[in-house]
């Protein structure tokens, strides 16, 4: 099993909109921490304080090539669903004119974005990390992710990513059914790796999960999955081959 804090499928990030007005409580030990470095290096005060704003220099970047899997994480330091419509056109036109190149855009607000002709090279994404209100309630200023869910459903695009990270107590059932429905190319999920407080699912649940999707014939890339360290008690990283190990100890 794989793990990355980044997308592993990812040849390069993308950055020509940066920040976000979501808040999140576990992006403030991550993203956000990471960006307030790079704009003091690059004396940019909107990068240090993670406001929305555009690069427009960086529309010009050279892409690699993308082999079967993997992507160009577009906007990977924001949300662009608040970004102004006129320059995420320009955006658009970038990744249409590379067609032969696979570009992932991934968004907290679908809905936002349900008027936007994305280009077919382009995977759509979003983030779920529970169907549970209760369990999700302070963590983000974002649509609830069951709205995300149904936003994303909505929109008619081929191509379409599921983030299950970080991963909240949630109802495998609900989820599962949340997956089948959207059908995605791929399907991402992993723990909180920034110890941001949150309310976690068991192991067992979260393993048992994944193969239930995997049976199924779904794409599921596991990021930071972790078991109870047999001594001491505390969460540390496990790989996908010692999930019999895990499943024993439950």
């Amino acid at each position: 099993m794989p793990m990355s804090k980044m997308y592993s499928k990812s040849v390069m990030q993308w950055n020509p909109f940066v920040g976000c007005e979501f808040g999140c409580q576990y992006c403030k030990k991550s993203f956000q921490r990471m960006l307030k470095w790079v704009g003091v290096m690059q004396s940019c005060k909107k990068c240090s304080s993670f406001a929305p704003h555009t690069h427009p220099g960086r529309l010009t970047a050279k892409f690699p090539r993308t082999k079967d899997g993997e992507f160009i994480f577009t906007c990977s330091t924001g949300d662009i669903s608040f970004c102004d419509p006129s320059y995420r056109n320009k955006i658009l036109e970038v990744i249409r004119a590379n067609p032969d190149r696979t570009f992932l855009i991934q968004s907290k607000n679908p809905g936002a974005l349900k008027s936007v002709d994305f280009p077919e090279n382009v995977i759509l994404g979003t983030t779920l990390e529970t169907n549970r209100v209760k369990e999700y309630a302070g963590v983000s200023k974002a649509p609830l992710p069951e709205q995300r869910f149904m936003d994303l459903l909505v929109i008619d695009h081929p191509k379409k990513m599921i983030t299950i990270e970080p991963v909240i107590e949630f109802d495998p059932d609900i989820m599962k059914e949340w997956v089948r429905t959207i059908k995605p190319v791929m399907v991402w999920i992993g723990y909180d790796s920034r110890k941001s407080g949150l309310i976690e699912p068991a192991t067992a649940k979260v393993l048992r999960f994944i193969e239930d999707l995997e049976s199924e014939g779904f794409n599921v890339i596991p990021k930071l999955i972790r078991a109870p360290h047999p001594v001491l008690g505390i969460l540390s990283p496990i790989s996908r081959s010692r999930k019999t190990m895990v499943k024993a100890e439950q």
